[in-house]
């Protein structure tokens, strides 16, 4: 992450979605099923976000009153034995599920001076192996509260999600003299459409059928990886 106040030497910024955009598949629900088989969620939790992530899907729940839970769970646990768990799931699954598609855009964004963010709902710890992997610049996403290096169950600051997402983006342009107007956003949900709305250049990732709709309607560029 950069220092608050400075200057990049970049033309524009380029933001990635995490799931189902970098990712072909949702991160939460394979570190869910990681951490249930590893003993970190018990059974009945590991129930629990299974309907969540369901009626999510099904457009009946909204991350932003997902996360907070999932979070919830995480009380207790010492941060550094779930960081490295959460990096030990990503060598072994998620790196994976990385679309070569989205490789390759981010090198074209990479080539063209793009300052590389990736946007996400998506907790830090799941977050931090891709960006590295992926050589992306900066991250903004969910982080949870941490006290004595364990996890306190909250959340430090809002769920990036929706809205929020919007809001935090534009903190980041503002402070390190970007702009919303040159900037490309890519994304496959209807949730983002305040952050899709908003910069220059929305791109929709294999989108849900909300987003499809929007997308062909706005005239935005579609792309299904």
């Amino acid at each position: 992450m950069h220092r608050t106040g400075e200057t990049l030497n970049k033309d524009y910024i380029a933001f990635f979605d995490l799931d189902h955009t970098i990712l072909n598949t949702n991160s939460g629900k394979i570190m869910g099923i990681a951490a249930f088989r590893e003993g970190i969620i018990k059974k009945q939790k590991f129930i629990e976000g299974v309907i969540y992530g369901l009626g999510s899907k099904l457009g009946l729940v909204e991350g932003d009153t997902i996360m907070p839970r999932l979070v919830k769970w995480l009380n207790g646990h010492p941060e550094q034995y779930i960081v490295d768990f959460a990096r030990q799931v990503f060598n072994e699954v998620l790196k994976y599920t990385i679309r070569k598609e989205a490789i390759q855009e981010i090198e074209f964004h990479r080539n063209n001076n793009a300052h590389l963010v990736m946007l996400s709902a998506s907790v830090n710890f799941i977050c931090k192996p891709v960006i590295e992997f992926l050589g992306l610049d900066d991250l903004i996403c969910t982080d949870p509260h941490v006290i004595n290096h364990r996890f306190s169950g909250h959340t430090q600051g809002g769920v990036c999600f929706g809205e929020e997402k919007l809001v935090r983006s534009r903190s980041f342009i503002q402070t390190h003299g970007l702009s919303l107007h040159d900037a490309f956003f890519y994304t496959d949900s209807f949730t983002d459409l305040p952050m899709l709305e908003a910069v220059g250049n929305p791109v929709a990732v294999t989108p849900d059928r909300k987003l499809a709709a929007a997308a062909r309607s706005r005239g935005w560029q579609i792309y299904n990886w």
